[in-house]
């Protein structure tokens, strides 16, 4: 998962349009599926679970609804664990959100992180995903010494490398509130 890129400017937009998704769905995570997030939020789309050609450097890939497309599709790597699903899944509603690639229409992720402008973007799905899944308060109401990183993935249905970013960037927050 790549290093955090985002500003703290940034990441707080990012978390001012997540809660005002909450609030106008009435939903949460992990009280409700993000599932349920994603299509109260993006009703008409479609989420699928594909191996991309046994391609599975391709985590995901969003396609908007236009002229090439009759609904938004969201596609996840079948070859992943739960997890890795589950964040790939936020990663991408995240991109959607987001507004990234929309000349395009759609995005498939699977390039290196080069610190790009499109590196860019990937980070801050990353982050998107990071904080719809793993909510501030909670997570650090549960991040204590004795809870392992693998009881918080569990918790949030995301993996361990995903907690550990998580983590990171809020404690580079706290650094410079």
């Amino acid at each position: 998962m790549p290093r955090n890129k985002v500003t703290i400017h940034r990441q707080k937009e990012i978390e001012e349009t997540i809660e005002h998704i909450l609030l106008r769905s009435g939903l949460s995570y992990p009280e409700n599926s993000l599932i349920d997030i994603i299509k109260a939020t993006i009703p008409d789309v479609t989420i699928v679970e594909d191996n991309f050609n046994n391609r599975p450097s391709v985590r995901g890939a969003i396609f908007r609804k236009s002229n090439d497309y009759a609904h938004p599709l969201i596609a996840i790597q079948s070859k992943q664990s739960a997890g890795a699903k589950t964040f790939a899944l936020g990663h991408e509603f995240g991109h959607y959100i987001l507004e990234h690639n929309e000349s395009d229409n759609y995005l498939i992720d699977d390039a290196a992180f080069d610190g790009s402008a499109i590196m860019q973007d990937e980070s801050e799905a990353n982050f998107f995903a990071a904080a719809l899944l793993m909510p501030k308060d909670e997570f650090l109401k549960l991040d204590q010494p004795f809870v392992s990183d693998e009881q918080l993935a569990e918790r949030f249905g995301v993996t361990t490398a995903a907690v550990r970013v998580r983590r990171e960037w809020l404690n580079r927050n706290e650094l410079h509130a």
